[in-house]
């Protein structure tokens, strides 16, 4: 008898921009990092443009190190663009059912390709724009 283990193939979101939604926030405890231990835990996209050949929404996600001080990639790269600001204590699942864009670059990294989170951009207000000619 044999036991086949096959390497997991997950369908990656397209390179570019990407509307989406928070789906997902979880605790992954204390890691190891290149700078010690650190807790860690990430944020779930899932795109509301791209399914898989399952007819699933295609997901990403962005990994943070618990912090919420300024220079953070947590506060710089996820709460600033999208205009929350954090007091001393933030619940990330707050975040659950936010609206953003994602911008997505694909990276190689040991024979394999990523969809990397590269940005992540606050959805416009669908105001309409006053026309130039209408203002005079």
């Amino acid at each position: 008898m044999s036991l086949v283990i096959k390497d997991k193939v997950f369908e990656l979101l397209e390179e570019g921009i990407h509307n989406v939604t928070i789906s997902k926030v979880e605790d992954l405890g204390v890691q190891e990092t290149q700078f010690g231990a650190k807790e860690r835990f990430f944020v779930e996209f899932t795109a509301a443009d791209q399914k898989d050949k399952a007819g699933q929404f295609v997901t990403a996600r962005m990994y943070f190190t618990r912090s919420l001080g300024a220079k953070s990639s947590f506060v710089k790269n996820l709460l600033s663009p999208l205009g929350i600001t954090a007091g001393s204590e933030f619940d990330a699942e707050d975040l659950v059912g936010t609206k953003a864009q994602i911008v997505i670059q694909h990276k190689e990294s040991d024979g394999k390709t990523y969809a990397n989170v590269t940005a992540v951009l606050k959805i416009r207000s669908s105001k309409p724009a006053v026309a130039a000619a209408e203002s005079f």
